[in-house]
């Protein structure tokens, strides 16, 4: 049996007795441990559609002349999956501004499709969002009246504006990760303010000092495989000399003590750990980064 992919032969090696389907399987591994995504196969010239895979995948490999697969990169579909999405939205929200719309069944049929086909492209967070608005659009399939068309109007909104985001980070990690570095450094005396926030009864500002960073940090997590895969060397950068593995776990110990410290309302602690443990951490990792996107 004869593998291509991308029209170019690709070694695989077989046990015994293997099946098409056992084949399909670990190049699909060795794909995706590469940063791509199968996203078409043919099979002795007969193109498969989902459907048609199993039972091809029943058969002896040895009865397969030719398996072709089309592989792109996994951030390349990933960028595909958000800018349909943000098409999507961009109807929805004009299908919402109107009193009637004959698309909504048509953006409501887009909507499922879209969450199941890239459901395994979206983050956790994304894919709750999506799911969430199919389900949403789903109800408007039959004449919306206004406080539903607000509403999707609205959450379509709201979805755009995390799908941008998202969408700039694989386009443009490097300027994502520096916009990150200076949106931390705004906010980080604001951290060493929180026991004063917590100790005057400004508790929502504190939590919110506390989520902005969190989603900071959370990008932070995101652009690092981006930055990788367009050829900053991860493996070698070391923050205040540890790996980045290392740092992650030291990190989020912290940030678990930061967490118990805000359940019991222990001002003292909090100030600590803002002042002596994250803010430090924090300026040394995007030091780190910075220097080495100058080097790169």
């Amino acid at each position: 049996m004869d593998i291509l992919v991308n029209g170019e032969p690709f070694a695989l090696e077989l046990p015994p007795g293997a099946t098409a389907g056992e084949a399909l399987s670990l190049a699909d591994e060795i794909l995706e441990r590469a940063g791509a995504v199968i996203v078409g196969l043919t099979v002795d010239g007969k193109r498969l559609d989902a459907e048609g895979i199993p039972a091809v995948g029943e058969l002896p490999a040895a009865a397969v002349g030719r398996i072709e697969i089309e592989a792109e990169s996994a951030a390349g579909v990933r960028g595909k999956s958000l800018s349909t999405l943000l098409e999507l939205l961009a109807l929805s929200r004009d299908a919402a501004a109107q009193e009637s719309s004959p698309d909504w069944p048509a953006l409501a049929s887009g909507a499922a499709e879209l969450a199941e086909a890239f459901s395994g492209l979206f983050s956790a967070d994304e894919l709750s969002f999506v799911q969430g608005f199919a389900d949403l659009v789903g109800k408007a399939a039959d004449a919306p009246d206004a406080a539903l068309r607000r509403e999707i109007g609205a959450r379509a909104e709201a979805i755009a504006g995390l799908a941008r985001e998202r969408l700039a980070e694989i386009e443009h990690p490097a300027e994502e990760m520096r916009k990150a570095a200076i949106l931390y450094r705004n906010q980080a005396a604001e951290l060493g303010e929180l026991p004063v926030l917590l100790q005057t009864g400004k508790d929502e500002r504190a939590m919110k000092a506390i989520l902005l960073f969190i989603e900071t940090f959370n990008k932070v997590i995101r652009l690092i495989p981006e930055l990788r895969r367009l050829g900053l060397d991860t493996e070698a950068l070391r923050v205040d000399g540890q790996a980045l593995p290392e740092f992650y776990a030291s990190f989020n110990d912290i940030l678990r003590g930061l967490s118990k410290a805000f359940e019991d309302r222990d001002a003292v602690q909090i100030g600590d750990l803002a002042e002596y443990e994250v803010a430090p951490r924090m300026a040394s990792f995007f030091s780190a980064v910075e220097g080495a996107l100058e080097r790169k």
